[in-house]
């Protein structure tokens, strides 16, 4: 079991972020719950982290957020999973030795809303790391860069869940958009409390 933890960032998580996800900040506690969890069971855990730079090519696209080394970039929950961890650079690649370790905190840095726009992380895919793997997908937002990340896995050939109290999207419509495209993908939604019942079992 892998647990995705999609740019739980201060701009996206919290009121007067730069790119603030509406009512993002309620599904904090669940987060937490989940991260704690990953840390008391040893879930290797994969947290996706904008890390931008001014004048990056996605400020076309979207207002500048998450801009590295500014408070607005740090995850809102810094501290957790307590795990060992590793940092992986925007511009890290993933050659034949690399694999994930069983139990270790990856945060995984991008300048795109794709979690597998990092080389690093789509070496490890196109090499089946997550084949046959149950993924828990959790954070936001659900129409951008969950919904990229859930449909990379699938791609995959992961065993996707997704967990609908933890996730927050930008808009209404397109979040609906979204959960039916999932659905229609054969991805399963889930909640915190099944997931932590899962885990302890």
């Amino acid at each position: 079991m892998i647990f995705f933890d999609v740019d739980t960032q201060y701009d996206f998580m919290e009121p007067g972020g730069a790119l603030y996800v509406p009512q993002a900040e309620t599904v904090k506690p669940n987060l937490e719950r989940l991260l704690r969890a990953a840390g008391q069971f040893g879930i290797t855990t994969i947290s996706s982290r904008c890390a931008h730079q001014p004048g990056d090519a996605e400020f076309e696209m979207f207002p500048p957020h998450c801009l590295e080394g500014t408070p607005g970039a740090e995850r809102v929950l810094a501290d957790l999973p307590q795990l060992p961890r590793q940092e992986i650079a925007v511009e890290a690649v993933a050659d034949a030795q690399t694999r994930l370790e069983a139990g270790t905190h990856y945060i995984v840095k991008k300048k795109v809303f794709d979690m597998f726009s990092s080389n690093w992380l789509a070496g490890l895919r196109q090499r089946g790391a997550f084949r046959d793997e149950p993924c828990i997908v959790f954070g936001v937002a659900t129409d951008y860069c969950v919904r990229v990340c859930v449909l990379g896995l699938v791609e995959a050939g992961a065993r996707v869940l997704v967990v609908e109290d933890a996730i927050r999207g930008v808009a209404p419509e397109t979040t609906e958009q979204t959960v039916a495209e999932m659905r229609a993908a054969g991805i399963e939604f889930t909640t915190t409390d099944e997931v932590l019942k899962k885990v302890g079992d």
